[in-house]
């Protein structure tokens, strides 16, 4: 059997974003590699016929293409791709032949959906105001590719290539231009890994030829639909075709730009009393912030996610209705006490399906529109991360699971589930895995779920050294069959680590009040909970007491930078991307609310108690050699947060070790430049190993 190597990552395949064709005789889904020679990800959609035995094969053969999306008469695929300079929207014909574009923007196209009658499309695009103007002025926005100013009407020009680069780089050049200064006026002006600027996401609609070919790109005139300095997201059609559902951000400036939304119609065909088409009324009223509508298929119902918002962080979100004729919503999951993630209606109207996440794992649910009686319908170490349902009830779903980290199932009508499609067979077959292990254990007034898993060649009455890994969040679950952490947790173990998980107090998936347990309490409960975890793995027989490592990113940044200045137990530490000055992260971050609704109050209410919970606080009594590393394009958890726990160490003379990754942000781990993913489990491993092998 071969070693996992941090290297490995490039044999790893993902699955995710499964539909089920309106016949359910076919499954698309889209399949994402390493693409080592580019440094990046290559995203393919992939076609399974579900009534054959044949496996699974490409269906496009772009390099980023995703999104997959059946039109309702089942004789065409929609997808978004990457394939001109900005994402369009194209149509491949299920019978074969090329993919055209069907919609495209200056700006580049987000997310789509059909029309049920499969005549139109609606599409998200961001804008500036200025652009709107252009727009209902009719000039095309500058910017714009040939091809894209033809999707938009605008008459195409032959051109060769070296004027096409010309161009291009003429227009990134003003792009950078044009903040060059950046003026700022808004909160918050930068998130992910870039800046905000003054866009914001409208709603478009656009005919779709049933004949379609290149050469009538310029037929097709989109319409905005929406107006405004408001962001709406992916809308759903009525049934007869004469609105949207969509969501818009109540509060777009301010502090709170990600918290609260509402449900709104938005008007494609004029009434008596809407003025305009790009006019929207409010469904939901404040009180609940609301995500994600969805129009039942007999177009009778909105069904949408939902949490209180008295409380961000600390409220679970579930599944309501509402009635297309109006009145109160429906709420049809909070019993439950448990976070929906993925929802689905039945072809049929009856019912809903979802995941939950729910006592450590992710399984599918179906909760019944005639009596709300709800049903679980996996039971499996499956994490679903992606599913679709058809007529009869069968469902096919990608999953991660302890021992697989993506492949596609199905569960028959009959509760049966078996693989279709395991992309990962033949590196699973070639490496020996970790024997992965459950564990519950009380701290305090909890019961904790926590894992071990061995390293392959794990032998009886030999001492191993352990390897802690935190979770971040701190509301999020982790679970065996996390599939995002699959390769760092084997690695772990092929390294010759015994590695401990668990979800502390505030984790997801096990009710509100778990979830708020850690209010005001981000240090001393939490780090209880994990420590509790490492002396219950240490009694067991098999761990070296003497090489302990312990790491985490983001909110697991901040406990290791926390448990590492209250426990000297630990030998070796690597903090990721982690929040140590929870004064200063309040003033950098974009969402600088989340630190008050933690923590109970603002820096000018209880600043000394904000201080006292930051590790930095505790840096004297930091004595673990440290590995810090933090992304230099992180504005979720600032770069600065890093440079001080770094410069403190230093300062005092510790072991300490700052790594900055050029043009990554808070996903580094994630989804960040495969060679940067690579090279960080290297450091990762390394350090580790200096500190907890070493000849004593």
């Amino acid at each position: 059997m071969n070693p996992i190597t941090p290297e490995s990552l490039h044999e790893l395949v993902s699955l995710a974003d499964v539909q089920l064709s309106p016949d359910g005789t076919l499954a698309v889904f889209v399949r994402q590699t390493v693409d080592a020679a580019t440094n990046g990800y290559k995203r393919t959609i992939w076609i399974k016929d579900l009534q054959r035995d044949d496996p699974a094969e490409p269906f496009t053969n772009g390099s980023k293409d995703g999104m997959p999306r059946f039109s309702p008469d089942g004789a065409r695929l929609a997808f978004v791709s990457n394939r001109a300079d900005k994402p369009q929207v194209y149509v491949l014909n299920l019978r074969g032949g090329e993919a055209h574009s069907i919609a495209s923007h200056a700006n580049g196209v987000g997310r789509f959906e059909w029309s049920p009658d499969s005549k139109r499309i609606a599409y998200m695009a961001s804008l500036r105001a200025d652009e709107r103007a252009k727009e209902d002025r009719g000039e095309s926005l500058g910017g714009a590719s040939d091809e894209e100013r033809g999707a938009m009407g605008v008459e195409r020009e032959a051109k060769d290539p070296f004027v096409q680069k010309q161009e291009k780089e003429r227009r990134e050049h003003e792009e950078k231009m044009r903040f060059d200064p950046r003026i700022i006026k808004r909160m918050p002006y930068r998130t992910g890994t870039s800046f905000m600027e003054d866009k914001w996401a409208h709603i478009y609609v656009s005919a779709v030829p049933t004949d379609f070919s290149d050469e009538t790109s310029g037929d097709i005139k989109p319409v905005r639909v929406t107006e405004g300095e408001d962001s709406f997201e992916l809308p759903t059609w009525l049934r007869d075709g004469s609105a949207l559902i969509s969501t818009y951000t109540r509060e777009m400036e301010g502090p709170r730009w990600y918290m609260y939304s509402d449900v709104v119609r938005v008007a494609l065909d004029k009434t008596s009393d809407e003025k305009s088409s790009r006019t929207y009324v409010r469904l939901t009223q404040a009180g609940h912030s609301c995500y994600s509508p969805q129009v039942s298929p007999d177009g009778q119902w909105i069904a949408y996610e939902r949490s209180l918002e008295d409380r961000p962080g600390h409220r679970i979100q579930s599944i309501a209705l509402l009635s297309i004729a109006g009145g109160e919503p429906i709420e049809l999951t909070a019993a439950t006490d448990r976070n929906v993630e993925i929802v689905k209606w039945h072809p049929k109207s009856d019912s809903i399906y979802f995941t939950l996440l729910k006592d450590g794992h992710v399984n599918l649910w179906r909760v019944m529109l005639a009596d709300k009686k709800i049903d679980q319908l996996t039971a499996l170490t499956h994490d679903i991360a992606s599913f679709d349902v058809d007529a009869t009830g069968r469902v096919v779903f990608a999953a991660s699971t302890p021992q697989d980290p993506s492949a596609l199932y199905v569960r028959e009508v009959d509760g049966v589930v078996h693989t279709l499609y395991k992309p990962n067979r033949k590196f699973l077959e070639a490496h020996e895995l970790g024997e992965i292990e459950h564990i519950q254990y009380p701290s305090d007034d909890y019961m904790i779920d926590g894992w071990v898993i061995k390293p392959p060649n794990f032998e009886p009455g030999q001492k191993y050294p352990l390897a802690v890994e935190i979770h971040g969040g701190p509301h999020v679950l982790w679970t065996p069959s996390t599939g995002s952490m699959f390769h760092e947790w084997q690695l772990l173990a092929h390294s010759g680590y015994v590695v401990f998980f668990c979800n502390p107090r505030g984790a997801d998936g096990y009710g509100e009040t778990f979830m708020r347990a850690n209010w005001k309490d981000w240090g001393p409960g939490p780090s209880r909970d994990v420590l509790r975890g490492v002396d219950e793995v240490i009694a067991r027989g098999y761990i070296d007491p003497e090489r302990l490592a312990i790491t985490g990113g983001s909110y697991g940044g901040y406990l290791t930078g926390w448990i590492i200045g209250n426990d000297q137990r630990f030998k070796a530490a690597v903090s990721q991307r982690g929040v140590y000055n929870l004064i200063s992260m309040r003033g950098t971050t974009d969402v600088p609310l989340f630190n008050d609704f933690e923590s109970g109050y603002t820096p000018w209410e209880n600043i000394s108690s904000l201080w006292e919970q930051s590790p930095l606080a505790h840096v004297p009594t930091m004595h673990t050699p440290l590995l810090i590393e933090h992304s230099e394009q992180d504005y979720r958890v600032p770069m600065e947060q890093a440079e001080q726990l770094f410069q403190a160490l230093i300062l005092l003379k510790k072991t300490v070790q700052l790594i900055r990754w050029p043009r990554e942000g808070h996903e580094l781990s994630r989804s960040g430049e495969p060679r940067h993913r690579v090279e960080r489990l290297k450091r990762m491993v390394e350090w580790f190993d200096r500190y907890t092998k070493r000849s004593t």
